[in-house]
């Protein structure tokens, strides 16, 4: 009897102990239900934000070591403006302490894309070094730090980090890109009229890339700024070579040039050498028009002229010159029956350039989108 009794009150224990760990395992487990966080997830997913940010709140009150939460948390608030609110979220993170790599890494991403919303691309490098000194492989940090450090204009760095990259990826050499920073290196030091030190810079720049059209033309601008034009047209002849299609970006200075030095009939042949490495080439092609206008050989401008019409049916520049030829030459009929045809034509001009990556447009060709901070990218 009194053997049953132990073994009956032993029973009772065993369960009482069984209860405890059982609540208290309930508990646990229903504090760091994932639920409210993967709702949090799929209402993002859906694009309901504010649904979104009312889930993840939650998930956080339930588990504060839903580190993922918080970050999306504030990564909402940046979203709609209130970069200030994410950026103390975010950095209230870095001061945890047991944090896994690929956590930290996550938050110091988050905090780096608060201080580019808020315009301070310092902070937002140091985050990134940060970052990357967790994981120097990621290409994904690193070229957002590249983007950083264009908007800091600091060429050197950038030019660092894209030759990281290279090396990480070797089949994307980027050639074209570590061309355009090492041509803002020189650019420094040509707008500071260093011009012997920045050529160097410049060409080092063709050697990476032979077709880095603004370090031939800065070269050539180089030599113009130290009166050596002779230098500035062979330069500019050389990328004339390498790059025909952007030849009009030193047309009127070859024609500048060589008027100076007494040599405008060579605009020419430099036109018509142009023409036979690229035929479709209308500022060649109006440029060699132009010249024949201007020594009066009109039958030739007209032939020039006709030739564009036709080969850029979108384009009303070649009619306006011709227009303008037949008022000097007092061709009515001609004129009258040019007029006749515009209306024919479709009204659009590629005046200007734009940006091929997010279509950013610019008068000028430029050599960095302000944009998106895509290199050498503007087209016409």
């Amino acid at each position: 009897m009194e053997t049953l009794l132990i073994v009956f009150l032993l029973a009772v224990l065993a369960l009482i102990i069984i209860y405890f760990y059982y609540d208290r395992y309930r508990k646990v487990k229903k504090g760091k239900d994932p639920q409210t966080y993967i709702e949090g997830l799929r209402a993002l997913l859906e694009g309901k934000d504010e649904l979104a940010f009312a889930r993840f709140r939650d998930a956080v009150s339930e588990d504060s070591s839903n580190i993922d939460a918080y970050i999306r948390i504030g990564n909402i608030l940046r979203k709609y403006d209130k970069a200030d609110k994410a950026l103390q979220v975010h950095k209230d993170l870095t001061l945890r302490h047991g944090l896994e790599s690929v956590q930290k890494i996550a938050i110091l991403d988050a905090v780096a894309e608060d201080y580019m919303k808020l315009k301070d691309f310092q902070a937002a490098r140091n985050a990134l070094v940060e970052a990357i000194k967790l994981d120097g492989s990621d290409r994904r940090l690193n070229k957002k730090l590249t983007k950083v450090l264009l908007k800091l204009e600091d060429w050197d760095a950038a030019f660092d980090i894209r030759q990281k990259l290279s090396k990480l990826s070797p089949e994307d050499k980027g050639d074209g890109e570590l061309a355009i920073y090492k041509f803002f290196q020189g650019k420094r030091l040509f707008d500071n009229k260093k011009y012997h030190d920045a050529r160097l810079v410049f060409k080092e720049a063709i050697n990476i890339n032979a077709g880095c059209v603004p370090a031939y033309i800065w070269i050539g601008d180089s030599y113009v700024a130290e009166n050596r034009l002779e230098d500035a047209v062979a330069v500019w002849n050389n990328m004339i070579k390498a790059v025909p299609d952007e030849s009009v970006l030193v047309l009127e200075r070859l024609e500048k040039a060589l008027f100076e030095l007494g040599k405008f009939g060579a605009i020419s042949d430099i036109c018509r050498d142009i023409l036979s490495a690229s035929t479709d080439n209308i500022d060649a092609r109006l440029t060699l028009a132009e010249y024949h206008n201007k020594k009066g050989e009109y039958s030739l401008a007209v032939e020039h002229l006709r030739v564009a019409m036709e080969n850029h049916p979108d384009s009303f520049r070649p009619v306006l010159n011709l227009a303008r030829l037949y008022l000097i030459t007092n061709d009515k009929e001609k004129l009258k029956t040019l007029l006749d045809s515009i209306s024919l034509r479709r009204e659009s001009i590629e005046m200007g350039f734009r940006c091929r990556i997010c279509d950013y447009k610019s008068e000028k060709k430029i050599w960095l989108c302000p944009s998106c901070q895509a290199p050498d990218s503007f087209i016409r």
